[in-house]
């Protein structure tokens, strides 16, 4: 398959429903949900990942905006999955991954999280985790995420070396580290 060529399978109708194959056996499988906030304070040169920085997205994109149109989303995919036949079931995991989603304020991210919630709902001790850059939190951020219901943080921390940090252009000091993980 060339890359400019698209997967095999069904194409994606025009109104959103999924086709029949999705719902086969949905009830037996797990169901987590994967957050997206694409932000990033600078944009690392070696990221694959769908992200920007504010300017680089410029006044087409507001992040200010960013959880209420997340929210939407995930009321129009409850809808999607209903239409489709996915039997209704709780998310087992949510991942807010990115960019950095702690480069928006727990409020939103909470938001976003409990549109999960009042959408899917969540399967009693469900592992919500937020990745966050050590530079993008400090304790009472993460005493708010917890009170939100965030169970688990991952730190992108990619080296303890400084030159190593700088040439993969990652802004945080390794010392701090230590200092947010306690």
């Amino acid at each position: 398959m060339s890359p400019s060529a698209l997967p095999e399978g069904e194409p994606a109708p025009a109104d959103g429903v999924l086709p029949s194959s999705a719902a086969v056996g949905a009830e037996r499988r797990a169901f987590g949900v994967y957050l997206h906030v694409p932000f990033c304070a600078v944009r690392c040169g070696y990221c694959d990942f769908n992200t920007y920085t504010a300017t680089e997205l410029g006044s087409g994109a507001d992040q200010a905006a960013y959880a209420k149109t997340a929210a939407g989303e995930i009321e129009w995919a409850v809808r999607v999955l209903g239409r489709s036949g996915v039997p209704a079931r709780p998310a087992s995991t949510v991942f807010f991954g990115g960019g950095t989603p702690t480069l928006l304020p727990v409020t939103d991210l909470a938001l976003m999280l409990d549109a999960v919630r009042s959408g899917f709902g969540l399967v009693p001790g469900a592992e919500v985790t937020v990745e966050a850059n050590p530079d993008s939190v400090d304790q009472f951020a993460l005493a708010a995420l917890a009170d939100a219901g965030v169970t688990r943080v991952s730190f992108g921390m990619q080296s303890a070396v400084p030159r190593v940090l700088a040439v993969l252009d990652r802004t945080h000091d390794p010392k701090r580290i230590g200092q947010v993980v306690r």
